[in-house]
């Protein structure tokens, strides 16, 4: 007896997408994608928020350690030329070098990336990171000035020994250490404005 012989079922029709199918496929994409990119937004804000105390912690070690060598707090020059702001950082970098402070750990990714981005929007192109440094009027963070004296810096609980120079992270404050070592976020201007119109005054009662 002949086994019975196997008929492969007959090939199926494949149907075409419809129009919502697609829709919904196109929405879905879409959506993975926006999570993608936000996802990668806040790993890059998280990253350039490292980047910031990494640097103001360096920066805090090295003036530490000038005060212990110098048994003072570094005291800017007077300088009243139209120069002297460039001539204040400078001397501030020249002055901090001996003590771990290159010329790097004066900027940070989040004001070199915004600097680019500026530089996009108005029609110029990426450079690199050191013509970045040098497009800058300032470097990122700046130490607070101090009257001379091995115990002044300790005697302000509520001045920071070093800061950012401006709002580098959007709403996230501008990053400050203090001196103690510990990091401290200043509320920036517009979280001061914003502050301000949730709170207003209640109204006098006749």
């Amino acid at each position: 007896m002949k086994p019975p012989r196997f008929h492969p079922s007959p090939q199926r029709h494949r149907r075409a997408l419809t129009i919502v199918e697609l829709l919904v496929v196109l929405a879905i994409i879409a959506l993975l994608t926006g999570l993608g990119l936000s996802a990668y937004k806040t790993q890059i804000a998280k990253a350039e928020s490292i980047d910031a105390i990494v640097k103001l912690k360096g920066m805090y070690a090295g003036l530490a350690s000038y005060l212990v060598d110098k048994s003072s707090w570094p005291q800017e020059p007077e300088d009243d030329s139209e120069d002297s702001d460039d001539a204040l950082w400078e001397w501030w970098k020249k002055e901090m070098k001996p003590y771990g402070i290159n010329e790097a750990d004066w900027y940070t990714t989040s004001h070199l990336r915004r600097l680019n981005r500026e530089l996009k929007e108005s029609g110029g192109k990426t450079t690199s990171l050191k013509e970045l440094q040098e497009a800058l009027s300032f470097p990122s963070i700046i130490p607070t000035q101090f009257p001379a004296g091995p115990t002044e810096p300790y005697r302000y609980d509520n001045q920071p020994w070093v800061s950012e120079t401006g709002e580098y992270h959007g709403d996230d404050g501008i990053y400050t250490i203090m001196p103690k070592g510990n990091i401290h976020k200043m509320m920036t201007t517009s979280q001061v404005n914003a502050a301000k119109g949730k709170s207003p005054a209640a109204p006098a009662k006749k």
